[in-house]
């Protein structure tokens, strides 16, 4: 009788899913219910995303390399705009882990199935890029969470791409930073293998990659915050040009 043989990557793909589910599933319970006894201010929030998004990582493996100290940030007067290069849905949870705060994200993740609800929950702010009205909406959103002290995370590339090199940068999130005084905090983010990168394909084959892969390894380097001072397209401009070095040093830290 021929033994059953057991592939690892079959039985890692639902434990890892069932971990992930189980540690979000938890979370989301606790923010309702806390949220139906008393308000739950952004702070607050915080404390709860910025404990989830660790363990979700830890449940897919994630192993993170950072350049520089693990948790300097605090909040500060006029808000802090997190700006990255974006080559994975990993990047979400990178930066909610090292930074907590807002994300701004496209439109439909907002209408996704269980997804959109979490987005919600956790503060995701929604903009279409094709709409001028959403662009608009987006924009004051920023600022009112920017001008509240608050740190909000944007990936300026609008989309995700496949490689290293950085690409253009919109300027609708440096307008908002400028309104308010805050600054910007570029970072840059590496994969070592390409089974992490989300590039034009259905998002179910990208969790699938990421949930069979022995291990996703990712590289942070973190640079100098960049006051927010001149036009929102130099703003982009100077902020472009550091995350595409930081995207560089993270490559090396790999």
């Amino acid at each position: 009788m021929t033994g059953l043989v057991l592939d690892p990557a079959a039985l890692r793909s639902p434990l890892r899913a069932l971990a992930a589910a189980g540690v979000t599933g938890s979370f989301a319970a606790a923010l309702l219910l806390e949220s139906r006894l008393r308000a739950v201010d952004d702070a607050r929030r915080d404390r709860y995303v910025q404990a989830w998004a660790p363990l979700v990582l830890a449940s897919l493996n994630v192993q993170r390399v950072q350049r520089g100290p693990e948790r300097p940030w605090t909040d500060t007067p006029g808000g802090r705009l997190v700006v990255s290069n974006h080559r994975s849905m990993v990047d979400i949870l990178v930066l909610l882990a090292a930074f907590g705060g807002h994300l701004l994200s496209r439109d439909d993740l907002g209408r996704w199935p269980v997804v959109g609800t979490l987005a919600r929950m956790a503060g995701t702010l929604f903009v279409d890029r094709q709409s001028a009205s959403s662009g608009a909406t987006a924009v004051r959103q920023m600022v009112e969470r920017l001008r509240a002290g608050r740190t909000l995370g944007v990936f300026p590339e609008g989309t995700t791409w496949p490689d290293d090199p950085v690409r253009p940068f919109h300027p609708g999130a440096f307008l908002a930073v400028l309104r308010t005084g805050g600054v910007v905090q570029p970072v840059g983010l590496a994969y070592q293998s390409p089974h992490a990168v989300y590039f034009q394909e259905p998002f179910g084959a990208h969790a699938r990659r990421l949930l069979r892969a022995p291990v996703t390894r990712v590289a942070i380097a973190l640079g100098e915050p960049l006051p927010a001072e001149g036009n929102a397209r130099r703003l982009a401009s100077r902020a472009e040009e550091a995350v595409g070095r930081l995207v560089t040093e993270a490559r090396g830290l790999l």
